[in-house]
């Protein structure tokens, strides 16, 4: 079943201010960065590619706990669902020499992970579409792992969207999964008024991605690091009489409307984990 076009159109209009290749080669320049041998790891490091909750931190320590279970090689090919643009999958490509398949249900985020990846030199090893996680356009057990980092709560129908990346992952393969449960709580509602946001408890997490033909082996809370991540974000927005621009209003207004509601849902109750399954 394919996304509605209102929640594509609610996506789109929640992450515009995450998409944007000219802002992210203008802080790279201004960090006196080489744009013309440009890689991977100037942007990420740099958080400007890994939107993710935690950002570049986050992300390599979830590479290490994958690592321990089985880290990806040349051979194999990871499907990174909703790639947004690009940064997870990217570094991925630098970390493992894995080849990535990057989905995302937003052309322009298709289009900025594209430029990034041949800006960087790594698009050989990368391929991007546009396509719904409810209806993968790939073969049975096409990859090696299937990485979904904060995506999974856009999605409403959960059993679908497991049952296909059951479908796509080869025997013994992983589901690496990073994603928050509920409770969300009263303070996320300016999000969820706007996008999509549907978490299950854990233990109905844990139910929905076994019966799709999955195994959880492993589960972590991330919930202490990603409160952590937002309180250093939010000691960056400017004071309400700093001159901006009109878009630099609009851009730190977006910044402290989220991290104002998922402090106030890490801070009661809500959670944030990581989540590894195997194929069975």
């Amino acid at each position: 079943m394919p996304a509605t076009t209102s929640d594509t159109t609610e996506l789109g209009a929640f992450y515009d201010m995450m998409t944007s290749t000219e802002r992210i080669l203008a802080r790279l320049e201004r960090d006196g960065v080489d744009l013309a041998h440009l890689r991977a790891s100037d942007v990420s490091e740099r958080d400007l590619d890994c939107q993710n909750l935690g950002a570049f931190k986050v992300l390599t320590w979830i590479a290490d706990t994958v690592a321990r279970q089985w880290a990806p090689t040349r051979d194999d090919t990871v499907l990174d669902v909703g790639c947004g643009i690009g940064g997870p999958g990217r570094f991925l490509v630098e970390r493992f020499g894995c080849a990535v398949t990057g989905i995302d249900l937003l052309d322009a985020r298709i289009d900025v992970a594209a430029e990034l990846s041949r800006r960087t030199g790594l698009d050989e090893r990368l391929t991007y579409r546009v396509a719904d996680v409810r209806s993968l356009p790939f073969d049975d057990a096409t990859f090696a792992q299937a990485w979904m980092l904060d995506v999974g709560i856009h999605v409403r129908d959960k059993a679908t969207m497991f049952g296909e990346l059951a479908r796509v992952l080869r025997p013994g393969g992983l589901l690496v999964m990073h994603d928050q449960t509920a409770p969300l709580g009263p303070a996320m509602r300016p999000i969820t008024r706007r996008i999509p946001f549907v978490a299950p408890p854990l233990p109905r997490l844990i139910r929905i991605v076994e019966d799709a033909g999955m195994k959880v082996l492993e589960w972590h809370d991330t919930t202490a690091t990603i409160a952590a991540y937002f309180r250093e974000i939010q000691a960056t927005i400017p004071p309400a009489d700093t001159e901006l621009s009109a878009n630099g209003r609009k851009r730190w207004a977006w910044v402290e409307q989220t991290t104002t509601a998922y402090l106030g849902s890490l801070d009661n109750n809500g959670r944030t984990g990581l989540l590894i399954a195997v194929h069975r």
